[in-house]
């Protein structure tokens, strides 16, 4: 690559997730100092400088990994490492992009709900918005499809947004007001005495 797309790749891909890593090595890596970490970001840019862009799929992953990788050589070729940078390292795990359990029922919740408002829309609302939103579907192609004007189109999709937004802050606002076990003094033991 030239050294304009190499500054593109690196300004897109990589700057991004800096901060990131720095939270995590100050976290994981608590015998590093903040000049250690600079020290080990500017290495890291280094190579990430020389590396064939082409190769890199992840560009985060990547930069998790060099810097894991340098730390691994600096504690080989150092005299004096010290043995809680070792357990560190070792204990250091390159965070991943998956959503974690709790993140997957949480989406499958909210796809649910999102399912449910849809499902109690209008009909024709129903369709436009399912077509639209689930379809990627054009508003003149809604119409083609639907067999009536743009306009209606529209009409049908604007009240679809409405009645869904409505319905997403009345769950929202039914969950901030519903009492939580243990908090403000309630508690369902005392409300059984």
């Amino acid at each position: 690559m030239d050294d304009p797309s190499r500054h593109h790749w690196v300004s897109s891909y990589i700057l991004p997730h800096e901060g990131e890593v720095r939270g995590w090595l100050r976290r994981h890596v608590r015998t590093l100092n903040g000049h250690d970490i600079d020290d080990l970001l500017q290495e890291a840019y280094a190579r990430l400088w020389t590396a064939d862009y082409s190769q890199i799929a992840n560009g985060r992953s990547y930069l998790f990994a060099v810097v894991r990788n340098l730390l691994l050589e600096q504690a080989r070729h150092a005299r004096i490492v010290p043995m809680e940078r070792l357990g560190e390292i070792d204990a250091l795990l390159i965070p991943s992009e998956e959503p974690g359990p709790d993140r997957r029922v949480n989406a499958r919740q909210e796809l649910e709900r999102l399912e449910r408002i849809v499902a109690g829309l209008p009909e024709q609302c129903r369709r436009a918005f399912q077509l639209q939103k689930f379809q990627n579907l054009s508003q003149r192609a809604i119409a083609l499809e639907m067999n009536i004007t743009e306009k209606t189109v529209e009409k049908h999709l604007a009240v679809a947004l409405v009645r869904v937004l409505d319905a997403l802050k009345e769950d929202a606002d039914n969950d901030t007001r519903r009492p939580k076990p243990g908090i403000s003094g309630y508690d369902s033991e005392q409300s059984r005495e």
